[in-house]
């Protein structure tokens, strides 16, 4: 057999009247199926020694070959046709098979040629031929392998027409959409969609309807501002809508699938009706129930073509999302509500849905123990340990760092040296004081030799100014040694990385606490400062100590609130109770303070009840 040529090209020389008939039938031939039936005969026609051909098919999820043609029809492939078949698609190249045993010479041999479009294989040619040497079985899968190029053909065929149409179908869709989505509304949505779909499929009227309980709402109809709800035509249409959504399906007057037949009554009272040839109805799916539908009406003389059906029902499935949601925004947020309740219970007293009651009635037990039973209530804050009376070490006067010889952390006993500045610049002040005195002495003794009482006056009373500079200069000279005013630990400051560096006079250089006194200062949020009163007793934990908790007793609460990281705060002191020895000031945890007993559902439920009081009271137009 030759190879494929253009469709209506002229057959090969040397064909009989009935392989001419046969080649036009397969040049005329469009899509595969077509193809197909006029490949077999062809096929047992042109290759030598042929006795039956067919076209298998693979439909795919793991399903056995189909047969799209055989040659002779009353034949069908036996099954090494059927494992040649399988083989060839599995191998993707050509297969011959021949009966085994002694009776194999006089059996048919059967061989296959896949039918490969873009690498995959969807199908076989298959041919059933007497034994042949092997220079004929070659000169026949040459044959054969020819033969399934028109088939190749066909299928890619029908994959372009295939995917021109899912490209026209997502465009009519895409339009649609567009045509809802810029309006406002769900009315001027529906009644914009509905005209798009009328001017592009070529309907004379397409109405849009909403399912509301049992029975379905005409909201829009193609090229009509307005109608009346009362209207025949639209008590119709809403009936053809009811039918659809009822069987769950698309449904199409006169014309039903013979598989499935389905009801048309309603649509053919409308067609009948209103002079409506083809009525074609198509359900609105959106949020996993039918929302509605959409109606197209069509004169007797332009039916509804199988393409054109499954591109209006892609184009209504893309478009119902958006009409429900457009619905859905247009109803106040009171029904809105509603509708999810009802639809919420529905679902949980409706049958079914066990695993959903269960967890129902779990969470409402739930509810229940916590309402009932009682828990110490408790009030949680972040605490720090301080030494109870804590003395800063401040710069006696502006100068330079000399010497650090403690840091935070460190024991120290009372008098112990904890800093000392610079004192060179003072030294020096001091021997410049000290030379200028012994000048004026001199000059004094000058003057008493030469009775000069006016002059001795001025001379002592400039040696007593040296003096006392001499003495203020001493002083500052013992201040700039900074020592421990009584045995503690240093709780905060480290110098030793400052040495050399300036200090002005008041600055903090070290925090100084004694060992044997502590308090524990707690952050209460303002929300719970109200339960906070001296007296109650709590529990601190550190996280240096996480596993040894220290009883507290609140001993008083600061009435200044604190903002810092987002929360506004107020200042709780504490006392520990008990050993406290391997406490150390600036140790950082959490604290809680018992306050009292109450309900589980109370003690989880305090901050949003805390809330809905509060926001209530401020938009509330009464004082309660």
């Amino acid at each position: 057999m030759d190879g494929p040529a253009e469709p209506q090209s002229p057959p090969p020389s040397g064909l009989d009247a009935s392989e001419r008939a046969l080649w036009a039938q397969l040049s005329a031939a469009e899509g595969l199926a077509a193809t197909a039936q006029a490949w077999a005969p062809m096929a047992c026609a042109r290759i030598r020694g042929a006795q039956a051909a067919a076209v298998m098919l693979d439909p795919g999820d793991g399903r056995p070959l189909r047969v799209a043609a055989a040659h002779p029809a009353t034949r069908l492939p036996s099954g090494e046709a059927l494992a040649a078949a399988e083989s060839a698609l599995a191998q993707a190249r050509g297969v011959i098979r021949g009966a085994a045993g002694p009776d194999a010479a006089d059996q048919p041999v059967a061989m296959a040629v896949p039918i490969l479009v873009d690498g995959r294989a969807l199908g076989a040619g298959v041919l059933e031929m007497s034994p042949q040497g092997p220079e004929g079985m070659r000169r026949a899968m040459r044959s054969l392998q020819w033969a399934c190029a028109w088939l190749r053909d066909a299928a890619r065929a029908d994959a372009a027409a295939a995917e021109r149409t899912r490209y026209e179908q997502v465009g009519h869709a895409l339009h649609v959409v567009v045509a809802a989505a810029e309006r406002e509304g769900f009315e001027s949505a529906a009644r914009a969609a509905a005209t798009d779909l009328a001017a592009r499929f070529a309907c004379d009227r397409v109405a849009i309807g909403v399912r509301r309980g049992r029975a379905t709402r005409v909201r829009a109809i193609s090229h009509a501002a307005q109608f009346g709800r009362r209207m025949d035509l639209v008590r119709l249409i809403a009936a053809a809508m009811d039918e659809a959504i009822d069987q769950r399906a698309v449904t199409l007057h006169p014309e039903a699938t013979a598989e499935a037949p389905l009801a048309t009554r309603a649509a053919e009272a409308l067609a009948r009706a209103h002079g409506a040839g083809h009525v074609l109805t198509v359900p609105l799916y959106a949020v996993d129930r039918y929302v509605g539908a959409v109606t197209f009406e069509r004169p007797a003389d332009r039916p509804f073509s199988q393409a054109e059906a499954e591109t209006l029902e892609a184009s209504v499935t893309v478009l119902a999302p958006v009409l429900e949601e457009k619905r859905a925004n247009d109803r106040w947020l009171i029904q809105r509500a509603g509708d999810v309740t009802l639809a919420h219970l529905g679902r949980l007293l409706g049958p079914g849905r066990l695993a959903r009651k269960l967890t129902v009635l779990a969470l409402l037990a739930v509810v229940a123990f916590f309402w009932v039973a009682k828990a110490p209530y408790r009030v949680s804050a972040d605490a720090v340990v301080e030494g109870e009376v804590q003395r800063a070490v401040v710069a006696p006067f502006e100068g330079f760092l000399a010497e650090a010889p403690v840091r935070a952390g460190d024991r120290v006993a009372e008098g112990d040296l904890l800093a000392k500045l610079d004192d060179r610049d003072l030294a020096l002040e001091r021997l410049r004081l000290v030379t200028e005195r012994q000048r004026r002495v001199r000059e004094y003794e000058q003057a008493l030799a030469r009775r000069d009482r006016a002059e001795a006056r001025i001379k002592s009373t400039q040696i007593d100014q040296a003096e006392a500079q001499i003495e203020l200069i001493d002083a500052r000279i013992a201040r700039s040694e900074l020592r421990a005013p009584f045995d503690g630990v240093v709780v905060s400051g480290d110098l030793s990385q400052s040495i050399g560096g300036a200090v002005a006079r008041g600055e903090s250089l070290l925090d100084v606490a004694p060992l044997d006194s502590w308090r524990v200062v707690m952050q209460v949020d303002e929300r719970r400062i109200a339960d906070i009163a001296p007296g109650q007793g709590g529990s601190l934990l550190v996280a240096a100590l996480p596993e040894q908790p220290f009883e507290i007793e609140v001993v008083a609460v600061t009435p200044v609130a604190r903002y810092a990281e987002g929360a506004t705060t107020f200042e709780v002191e504490a006392r520990v109770l008990g050993d406290a020895s391997r406490l150390a000031p600036g140790m950082a945890g959490a604290g809680r303070i018992a306050v009292d007993e109450r309900r589980l559902i109370a003690i989880w439920m305090r901050p949003l009840i805390d809330w809905a009081r509060l926001t209530a009271w401020r938009w509330s137009p009464w004082t309660f």
